[in-house]
């Protein structure tokens, strides 16, 4: 695999590294060994050490003085924490964008269809996607940049912990039944069962992933 040239070169690196760590390409745990990375990616180690860095900031990549890079294992006590956070984050998202009845139900309702495509051609690519849109306008809806920009941090791993998931287990079909729940509340102005709902509908996978990761391990 040859990264591209130029002035995307780093970008371009990053994007691949992170997505090959996301699907599962490497392995969590594996190392990342900067030789074999820069023969792989057609790279110098200057920008290949760089985007294990921007890596580590988003954690996925482990970097210590011994090992060198790994990827971070899926520890579930890490999946659970990470899922704390995001029903905290999200939920004060969902509330005050309901204090400001945004409605996200044409998106949703449109999203929803492009999802029961992916899901009949098997594309879990485009569906992590869709739900990642969802939420990110859910965020965005909220106009507090500082909630935006801290939930939009931590994207990377909840991709990685969606896909360890639902590579073994099939789409759940209720996903978008909730979403338009909380499009719903939220258009309405119903803070407290956006809130309810959204805090439900994390939950729920949060409990489904690791009841999967444990029986898989």
């Amino acid at each position: 695999m040859k990264a591209p040239t130029g002035e995307t070169l780093s970008d371009s690196l990053i994007d691949a590294l992170r997505e090959a760590i996301q699907i599962g390409r490497y392995r969590p745990g594996a190392r990342l060994v900067q030789e074999d990375l820069a023969a792989e990616y057609g790279t110098s180690r200057i920008p290949l050490r760089e985007a294990l860095r921007r890596l580590e900031g988003e954690g996925l990549v482990q970097i210590s003085a011994n090992r060198g890079a790994v990827v971070r294992p899926l520890d579930p006590r890490d999946i659970a924490d990470l899922y704390d956070v995001r029903v905290a984050l999200e939920s004060l998202a969902a509330r005050r964008a309901a204090e400001r009845y945004v409605d996200l139900r044409p998106l949703t309702a449109d999203l929803a269809r492009e999802a029961t495509v992916a899901v009949g051609n098997d594309d879990r690519t485009a569906l992590y996607r869709f739900d990642r849109t969802f939420h990110a306008e859910l965020a965005r809806s909220s106009a507090n940049e500082h909630l935006i920009a801290t939930l939009g941090a931590q994207w990377s791993q909840i991709v990685r912990v969606m896909h360890a998931y639902l590579t073994t287990t099939p789409y759940p079909a209720a996903v978008w039944h909730e979403h338009d729940a909380i499009a719903r509340h939220v258009a309405n102005g119903n803070a407290d069962a956006a809130v309810e709902h959204l805090t439900y509908h994390l939950t729920v996978s949060r409990d489904r992933i690791l009841r999967i990761l444990s029986e898989t391990s």
